[in-house]
Order: structure tokens, then C-alpha cells, then sequence
């Protein structure tokens, strides 16, 4: 039991440590942090297209996708949006990307919950639902973030 806890004590410290290291260390030069943020996207949008291919594999293009397939890819959607965010909001980006980054993160945070109260509202009307993440991230040099 002493030897577990001494492990568990151990790994904490490291874990603490590190993180400390990591909060620590300097901003990202702007056009690092573009580079590795538009990368996050790049994949980001690979599994977006991935998922959409296979949620609405069938679908015809005058076709509209039904419900289950809409609340399904939402399902999938959401996390994966919140995860690139959570990956590019884990870069330590210079400081004259704080205050448009904290835009863009909120947008998208809004942005997801509409997405998840009103799941078919996505694909109703003309309104695009990114249009404001879209200019934030345009704004941070996100190209790979922004739709058009």
C-alpha cells in the first residue's frame, strides 16, 4: 500500500510539474501558433467530412436527411469541435491573439449549444450558424477554421 501511494504521490508531482512547465513556457511566435491551430483544423475538418459521409451516406443531393440522421451527426459533431478547440486553445498563443481567440471560443461554444438545442435548426433557413466563429477565426489567420 506504502508503495502505491509513494507511485501516486510521485506521478502527481510530475503531472503538477509538468503542467507547471507547460504555463510557463513562452508564447508561440504568431505564425507558429497559426501554423499548428490551422493543422488542428485540417484534421478537424478531415473528421468532420468523415463523419458527415457516414451519417448521411445515402442521402440524395435533393434529398433532406432525416431527423435520427441530423440528432446522430450532431452527436458526433459536437465533440469533435470541442475538442479541436480544447486542442488549439492548449497552444500558448501570443498575446495579441487573446482577446479574438477568447471571441472565437465563446462563438463556438455558443454556437454548439444552439447546435444541440435545436439539432434540425442547423439545416433550416438560409442564417449560417458559424458566420460569427467563421469571422473570428478568419480574424485569429484560422483559414483552415473558417467556411468560404
Amino acid at each position: 500500500m506504502q508503495r502505491v501511494r509513494g507511485a501516486c504521490a510521485a506521478s502527481v508531482v510530475a503531472f503538477v510539474t509538468l503542467g507547471a512547465a507547460v504555463a510557463w513556457a513562452a508564447p508561440l511566435s504568431e505564425s507558429q501558433w497559426k501554423k499548428q491551430a490551422n493543422a488542428v483544423c485540417k484534421q478537424t475538418n478531415k473528421d468532420l467530412d468523415q463523419i458527415g459521409n457516414e451519417v448521411f451516406a445515402g442521402v440524395g443531393e435533393n434529398q433532406e436527411p432525416s431527423a435520427e440522421q441530423i440528432n446522430a451527426w450532431v452527436d458526433e459533431f459536437v465533440p469533435i469541435v470541442e475538442d479541436a478547440v480544447a486542442s488549439i486553445d492548449a497552444l500558448n498563443e501570443p498575446k495579441a491573439l487573446k482577446s479574438n481567440l477568447r471571441k472565437f471560443k465563446a462563438e463556438v461554444k455558443k454556437t454548439l449549444t444552439a447546435i444541440e438545442a435545436d439539432p434540425q435548426g442547423i439545416f433550416a433557413g438560409s442564417n449560417d450558424p458559424f458566420a460569427k466563429v467563421d469571422k473570428y477565426a478568419r480574424k485569429l489567420g484560422l483559414k483552415a477554421c473558417a467556411a468560404g
